[in-house]
């Protein structure tokens, strides 16, 4: 039997002229884009980055640390440091990769060895607010990969670790890179699979995951690479003791962490945008003006609003506090919310202006 399909006749020549219509707004345009960054740059992508100050930018706190044995945060803003051994030189660098455009890098150079144990651990690290991480779904069926990307340095060659872990610590995944020639910057990505499993925090304000570089790990913090475990696994164990190597030096920049499985370009703010970003964990003033303060019969009180919202309400330190005529104060601290604090003294004698340098610190 023979089936005839009839249709109407038609132009190839017009309907392959119709490719090249938009397809919406700029679609022509997004169709000939060839890399992923022209793409989010045409269609005006933003915040992909859940990585703060991962340009090393913003130095609030100081430029530079010496001797510091034990970690927290020094330098740059919003990188912490898990250390439990030996003690090392911290700096916000000129030292970047050519044509890169990043002006600052952080650098650690080792001060003393201590001693590498089981249990001992040295990682940069960024604790990223649960807020920004709660859209990876982490911890249910729906989990989304991330890709981390940066720029590193080292006078050490070998294997070094990257890890992410819940703000539990039950929950880790570690995998691998190296370093094959010393002194020399290299790119760095990797993509991590989201984790199914465990406990993730939400939508809160507290730790969403620690996302880090392992420089130093003992036999007890290393372990299977490429897998998501209940192990506190933060490099293979294959990892090069660098903190073990005198004067050893480690750089990096453009930290970038974010959702999907291919490295962007790096995500460059603006330097105020950066800097605000920074401030809902951590300001500090020390140039205050005078402000004005109330009276009443022998003490005065006043407050002051924090320049940006603060995570949580922080501690507040205060200090070098005057007023007006030039007399140095003792000042105590009262509320301290998210959006400022008030403070007082008592045994005053008058109302005058009142200046003081501060500190407020949300950090997770």
């Amino acid at each position: 039997m023979t089936v005839r399909v009839n249709k109407d006749s038609f132009n190839l020549r017009e309907k392959l002229s119709e490719l090249e219509r938009p397809i919406g707004l700029n679609g022509s345009a997004l169709m000939r884009t060839e890399t992923p960054q022209e793409a989010f740059s045409l269609i005006g992508a933003r915040n992909r980055n859940l990585i703060i100050n991962g340009d090393m930018r913003i130095a609030q706190r100081a430029t530079s640390v010496s001797g510091l044995n034990g970690g927290g945060y020094t330098v740059c803003d919003r990188w912490n440091l898990f250390d439990n051994s030996g003690s090392v030189n911290i700096a916000q660098s000129s030292t970047v990769p050519a044509t890169t455009g990043f002006g600052n890098s952080l650098q650690f150079t080792v001060n003393s060895t201590g001693t590498l144990s089981s249990t001992s651990v040295f990682t940069p690290n960024q604790q990223i607010e649960g807020f920004n991480s709660v859209q990876l779904l982490w911890g249910t069926s729906n989990a989304k990969s991330i890709t981390v990307s940066f720029w590193c340095r080292s006078s050490v060659t070998g294997t070094y670790g990257i890890f992410v872990r819940n703000s539990s610590a039950n929950r880790f995944y570690a995998t691998s890179f190296d370093v094959s020639v010393a002194n020399t910057w290299q790119y760095v990505t990797a993509t991590i699979p989201g984790d199914t499993a465990g406990t993730w925090i939400g939508a809160t304000n507290g730790i969403g995951l620690t996302v880090g570089i392992t420089l130093r790990a003992g036999s007890s913090r290393t372990g299977t690479t490429g897998v998501w475990s209940g192990s506190t696994v933060y490099a293979p164990t294959t990892q090069v003791d660098w903190h073990g190597v005198a004067g050893a030096t480690f750089y990096f920049t453009g930290f970038q962490v974010e959702e999907g499985k291919v490295a962007t370009d790096f995500e460059h703010r603006s330097y105020g945008e950066e800097l605000a970003l920074c401030q809902r964990y951590y300001e500090e003033n020390k140039n205050s003006q005078y402000t004005a303060t109330g009276y009443h019969t022998s003490f005065i009180r006043s407050g002051m609003q924090f320049l940006v919202t603060k995570r949580a309400g922080p501690t507040v330190t205060i200090t070098n506090a005057a007023n007006s005529a030039g007399g140095s104060l003792s000042l105590s601290i009262g509320n301290a919310n998210t959006m400022g604090v008030n403070y007082s003294m008592n045994s005053a004698s008058t109302s005058y202006g009142v200046r003081f340098d501060y500190t407020a610190d949300a950090e997770l």
